[in-house]
C-alpha cells in the first residue's frame, strides 16, 4: 500500500492557471463553503453537482468557485488533466409577475459561456471545457452561437439511478448468486443496524481506514482522488439536519456504513459507503432502500415516511470504469443512466 490518505498536488501549469483564476474573482472551495452550496437553488439532477459532492472532493480536485449571473460555477484540477468548469444553473425565486418563469436562469447560456470563455483564455487555457452537462440540456449547450463545440462522453462517468422499490424487489438484472448471498445476510441474527448521528459520525472514518488498509492509495486516487480525504471533509460538514447515515454491525463489530443526502423533489444521493465483509455493502443498500427510503411500502400505503414527499430516486453515482463496480451496479436492479457530457468551446473564426 502507498502513502495513506495521499494528497494530490498540482503541477506547475495548473498552479499558474489557478492563481490567475483567483485573481479573476474565484475563491477556494472548503468546508466553510458547504452552506453556500447547500442553500443554492440549482436546476441540476446530477450527483456530480450536488452541494456535498461540490464540497468534499476539494482535497483531490483543488476546486475553485464563483457565482456568475446567479449561476454557481466551479473549476476542477485533477492529476494533470486540463482544468474544467462545471455549471449549476440557478433558479429564480417565484415572482408574482404574470407569466414569469421561476426556473429561468438570470443569465442566458450564451452570456455565461461568453464570460467563462474570456475567463478561461485569460487564465492561459486554450479553450473552455465545461463538464457535467446533463443529457437533457446537451443540445442547448451544443448550440451556443459563435462557438465550435466538441462533445465527449464516457459510460464510466454516467450515474446509476434507481427507484428504491426496484432494489427491494431485486428487479432487473440481479443474478441468482448475488440474490443467494443477500438472502444469507438477511437471514442472519447477528447483524445490527444503528443510525448515524452528529455524535457517532466519525466512526465511519475508522471503518474507511480499515478498508483503506487493504487498498493501494495510488490506484484509488488515480480514479477519482482520495476518498479518505473526502470523507474527512464529510465528517466536518456532516449535520443530521441535512444528511443521514447508518452503521452495520456483525457480531458486535462495525462492518460497514452508508451516508446519504435527501434533496428536492424526493431525490436521494448516496455519497459514501463501505462494507468490510463480502456482500455487506449490497446488503446495506438493500436496507437503505427498504427501511429508510420506503421501498417496501405498498403504493399509496402508510408508514414512517408518509409525512414526507415520496422518494422517487436513489443515485448511486458512477462506476468510474471499475469493472467490478460496474457489474455490481448493473445487477442491483432496474436503473436509469444519468449521462453527463464534456463540452469544449472555441470561438468560431471571424
Amino acid at each position: 500500500m502507498g502513502e495513506f490518505g495521499i494528497q494530490l498536488q498540482l503541477n506547475n501549469r495548473d498552479r499558474g492557471v489557478r492563481e490567475k483564476l483567483l485573481r479573476q474573482g474565484f475563491l477556494p472551495v472548503g468546508r466553510e463553503t458547504y452552506p453556500l452550496f447547500r442553500d443554492f437553488k440549482g436546476s441540476s439532477l446530477l450527483s456530480e453537482l450536488s452541494p456535498a459532492v461540490s464540497t468534499f472532493w476539494t482535497g483531490s480536485f483543488h476546486e475553485l468557485y464563483r457565482f456568475i449571473g446567479g449561476d454557481l460555477v466551479t473549476v476542477f484540477f485533477f492529476n494533470g488533466m486540463d482544468p474544467y468548469f462545471e455549471i449549476n444553473r440557478s433558479r429564480k425565486d417565484p415572482s408574482p409577475a404574470a407569466g414569469s418563469d421561476p426556473a429561468a436562469p438570470l443569465f442566458s447560456l450564451k452570456d455565461l459561456v461568453d464570460v467563462l470563455y474570456g475567463i478561461a483564455l485569460g487564465a492561459g487555457l486554450p479553450s473552455l471545457r465545461v463538464y457535467a452537462v446533463e443529457e437533457r440540456f446537451l443540445e442547448e449547450y451544443r448550440a451556443v452561437p459563435g462557438y465550435e463545440v466538441a462533445v465527449e462522453y464516457s459510460d464510466d462517468h454516467s450515474e446509476y439511478v434507481y427507484k428504491p422499490a426496484d432494489i427491494v424487489n431485486l428487479s432487473g438484472g440481479i443474478n441468482h448468486k448475488k440474490h443467494t448471498h443477500l438472502n444469507k445476510l438477511l437471514g442472519r441474527e447477528d447483524i445490527e443496524i444503528k443510525p448515524m448521528n452528529n455524535d457517532n459520525r466519525r466512526l465511519f472514518l475508522d471503518i474507511e481506514r480499515e478498508w483503506c488498509a487493504f487498498q493501494d492509495c495510488a490506484i484509488c486516487s488515480a480514479f477519482a482522488g482520495c476518498e479518505y480525504k473526502a470523507l474527512e471533509i464529510m465528517a466536518d460538514i456532516y449535520d443530521d439536519k441535512y444528511f443521514r447515515g447508518l452503521f452495520g454491525y456483525v457480531e458486535g463489530n462495525a462492518a460497514g456504513y452508508l451516508i446519504w443526502e435527501r434533496r428536492e423533489e424526493g431525490r436521494v444521493y448516496l455519497h459514501f459507503g463501505k462494507g468490510l465483509i463480502r456482500n455487506f455493502f449490497a446488503y446495506l443498500i438493500y436496507i437503505l432502500a427498504r427501511d429508510e427510503l420506503g421501498g417496501a411500502l405498498p403504493a399509496g400505503g402508510s408508514g414512517t415516511l408518509s409525512a414526507c414527499p415520496p422518494v422517487v430516486s436513489l443515485n448511486l453515482n458512477e462506476d468510474m470504469g471499475k469493472e467490478g463496480l460496474r457489474q455490481f451496479k448493473k445487477h442491483l436492479g432496474i436503473y436509469e443512466h444519468y449521462r453527463k457530457y464534456l463540452c469544449m468551446y472555441k470561438k468560431c473564426p471571424a
